[in-house]
């Protein structure tokens, strides 16, 4: 016959964790570039489009319809544990996915079935010679409990660490990423064009109309004599086509476009670019030359002035709402954190 434990018995099965880190900690760098891709690409890659390699300008007056797909995530507090007399890290994390669908009469942010997508963690190093698995950690708060799935760390691509918080956090950026790819996925069939904030990092799992727009200009790709059609193109105008490849992870085509014209005596050159990318499998050139004259478009049309948006021109404004929206979805800081501290308090002596 099962018993059920009493408050005490549950509070010695608890896992007993101790701050070490402030709360809200930020992320170090962003997650724009992924580390996968390191190097610079041929000529003959950047002839995918046309040798003629010049600045394109579409001359389209096409008025379009698309989804863009968004996350945010949240690192509520990193902490320590005992497990087997290591020292081991740990974060609690939260992420929230959404969407905002555009159409040339009005912007409205995805609440259905499939957005938003909200999920809180408990990322942990673990020893190798710990057999157990991580554990869910569940607070009350009020009237409310809040659950952490226990996930066990992986290596993180940026940190050699694996017992870092740096590596921890690195995961739930991971995490956060699958869920928006996921996403990006399933809402692909049923609308012309998904614009997926950052890379496309699973070119061979991702839908031949998700685009991802990456607004980092850390790894620029072309070789040392295509990269002087940056400085040269002109609001609304893009590079040529070219392909950024990978044996492992899958081929991407690619662009540069000018989304917003800055004043060049005071803004480097790159201020108002951004580049785009979309997996090359089960596509045709016809079709991603589509998608490129389309970004060209789009996205100078939704561009945030700076004197609105101190991360203008590469916020689109329809994500600023969604931002908004998902930020809400996370919960107030105060509330998570008073409840850390109660069960920090609760388990102390357990």
């Amino acid at each position: 016959m099962y018993n059920t434990p009493t408050l005490k018995q549950i509070k010695k099965m608890q896992q007993k964790l101790k701050l070490t880190r402030a709360w809200d900690i930020e992320r170090e760098q962003s997650i724009d570039d992924e580390n996968i891709d390191e190097h610079i690409i041929s000529d003959a890659e950047c002839e995918i489009e046309t040798e003629l390699w010049k600045p394109i300008n579409p001359r389209i007056d096409t008025k379009f319809s698309y989804t863009i797909v968004d996350g945010t995530e949240k690192t509520h507090g990193a902490f320590i544990t005992d497990i087997n007399s290591e020292e081991c890290n740990v974060i609690l994390g939260s992420i929230v996915v959404g969407a905002v669908e555009i159409t040339p009469q009005e912007a409205n942010i995805l609440e259905n079935d499939a957005a938003p997508i909200i999920r809180r963690y408990k990322i942990q190093f673990t020893p190798e010679n710990a057999k157990d698995p991580v554990e869910n950690l569940s607070m009350q708060i009020g009237n409310s409990s809040l659950m952490f799935q226990g996930i066990k760390q992986s290596q993180s691509k940026k940190s050699g660490n694996l017992n870092s918080v740096r590596n921890l956090m690195d995961n739930l950026t991971s995490l956060m990423s699958k869920e928006e790819l996921k996403l990006a996925n399933s809402l692909a069939d049923s609308n012309e064009m998904i614009f997926l904030d950052g890379p496309i990092s699973q070119p061979k799992n991702t839908k031949n109309n998700v685009i991802g727009y990456i607004k980092g200009m850390r790894q620029l790709y072309l070789p040392p004599n295509k990269l002087t059609i940056l400085e040269e193109l002109n609001e609304g105008s893009r590079t040529p086509i070219f392909r950024i490849p990978h044996d492992t992870y899958g081929n991407k085509l690619s662009w540069f476009a000018c989304i917003k014209q800055f004043d060049n005596d005071i803004y480097d050159y790159k201020a108002g670019l951004m580049r785009f990318e979309i997996s090359e499998a089960q596509i045709s050139i016809k079709q991603a030359i589509n998608f490129a004259d389309a970004t060209c478009v789009i996205f100078p049309s939704i561009a945030p002035e700076p004197f609105k948006d101190s991360r203008a021109p590469h916020n689109p404004i329809p994500v600023g709402a969604l931002e908004k929206r998902m930020k809400h979805l996370i919960g107030d800081k105060h509330i998570i954190h008073r409840g850390i501290r109660n069960y920090i308090y609760e388990t102390k002596d357990s």
